[in-house]
């Protein structure tokens, strides 16, 4: 009967620190919790700064990063809201298309009509820096 004494008291131990321990893990789950709707709260506060876009940051925005789905070509974004943004503000109709890593297809509705432009980047050694040039095109898709 002393055995079964001695053997409860282990068991008793190591039930308590597992207990223990399990409360030891939901503080710091509840903290990172509150931690992370503040980063939230405070990440939603510089967004609605940055939602104050101008109409040509909106532009390059959307055609950049919602429809080729890149988030960073900050050369592209300035060129479209520099160059092209002024030709195609009055389109009720505007996308752009990937055709190769240096070239991009640009279709807008001008007056009932599509129209193209094909934008080539290229990176002028020169002047460190990449450029752009666009060329109308003719398509009939049929």
């Amino acid at each position: 009967m002393k055995q079964d004494k001695y053997l409860k008291i282990p068991f008793a131990l190591i039930i308590s620190l597992i207990l223990i321990s399990c409360n030891k893990d939901d503080a710091p789950k509840e903290k990172t919790d509150t931690q992370n709707n503040q980063s939230q709260d405070e990440n939603g506060n510089e967004n609605e700064s940055d939602s104050a876009m101008t109409p040509e940051e909106a532009f390059s925005s959307a055609l950049v990063q919602d429809i080729l789905g890149e988030n960073d070509d900050p050369d592209l974004q300035i060129y479209l809201e520099e160059q092209i943004f002024p030709l195609v503000s009055k389109s009720n109709k505007i996308t752009i298309d990937r055709i190769s890593s240096s070239q991009y297809l640009l279709s807008y509705d001008e007056a009932g009509a599509v129209k193209n432009l094909v934008i080539q980047k290229y990176y002028s050694p020169g002047k460190d820096e990449f450029v752009f040039e666009k060329k109308e095109s003719v398509m009939n898709l049929k």
